[in-house]
């Protein structure tokens, strides 16, 4: 069943796939309300009041909405975030969806390695080479890929990633690295949306009593041009595009190119290491 077709105000799944909630995909939304027992739980982590007896589904679902609008609107740790991204978090932060499959998959982790292995592949759609960032003295961004052998080319495009596969890494390193966002034509942080939920999570719990602030990280972000990449089980999502600086500081295009003088052997190189 895909619960928005009750009319109850929950976003439509299939009207954009590329839509997220607290960087949860549309269709993990409708898994997580179509487990056994989850709204159940979800009525008792959000205070809903019990019903005097059992509730239908369409009447337990409009309750949970009506309680989630309640606690967006009022003063409360979800105050401001939609129906859908308070039912996420919800589920998220509870220990009773701690067995179920919908948050064993949001919380999947790929090993570093295999982030930067999945990263390298998406800056390679996009770059004739690849160098690392320590190479060029920007030890914060391990990838910066070039679209072209020749530094002064019109074609010429410089991207920079910095994969992140821990939140509080992140958090500890996301300053001083969008400090640094100057050198590239376009910077992107790159991360899962179990890394962007912890992250909301730390900040959330930078105050007492927690504050959930869906936006906070992409506020950030957009603050310094800096994009952000979800790498999904499926792939990529450009989630947050980053802001094109049509010129970054010369000497740094210049250094990328040089990094590939010897041929194409020296070129694989980069692209392996």
């Amino acid at each position: 069943m895909l619960f928005h077709r009750l009319g109850l105000g929950f976003a439509p799944s299939t009207s954009n796939p590329r839509w997220r909630h607290c960087y949860v995909g549309p269709g993990a939304l409708d898994k997580l309300l179509e487990t056994p027992g989850a709204l159940d739980s979800l009525a008792e982590e959000l205070g809903v009041a019990a019903a005097s007896s059992a509730p239908s589904l369409v009447e337990l679902l409009e309750s949970i909405r009506r309680r989630a609008i309640h606690l967006s609107v009022t003063p409360s740790e979800f105050r401001g975030l939609s129906v859908e991204e308070i039912i996420v978090l919800t589920a998220y932060e509870s220990s009773r969806f701690d067995q179920t499959a919908w948050k064993r998959e949001v919380r999947r982790q790929p090993a570093p390695h295999e982030l930067h292995h999945v990263c390298r592949a998406w800056l390679m759609q996009r770059a004739r080479i690849i160098a690392s960032g320590k190479s060029m003295g920007q030890p914060r961004w391990p990838m910066v890929g070039g679209a072209s052998l020749e530094p002064h080319r019109p074609e010429q495009l410089m991207i920079a990633v910095a994969p992140f596969a821990d939140s509080e890494a992140l958090a500890a390193e996301l300053e001083p690295l969008m400090a640094e966002a100057h050198f590239a034509h376009e910077h992107y942080v790159a991360c899962t949306p179990a890394t962007a939920l912890g992250y909301l999570g730390l900040q959330a719990r930078r105050t007492q009593p927690p504050r959930w602030d869906s936006l906070v990280l992409e506020r950030k972000l957009r603050g310094a041009g800096v994009g952000l990449l979800l790498v999904e089980p499926d792939g990529v999502l450009l989630h947050l595009p980053a802001r094109y600086d049509s010129h970054p500081p010369e000497p740094r295009l210049v250094e990328l190119a040089n990094l590939t003088v010897g041929g194409d052997a020296k070129m694989r190189k980069f692209r392996e290491a």
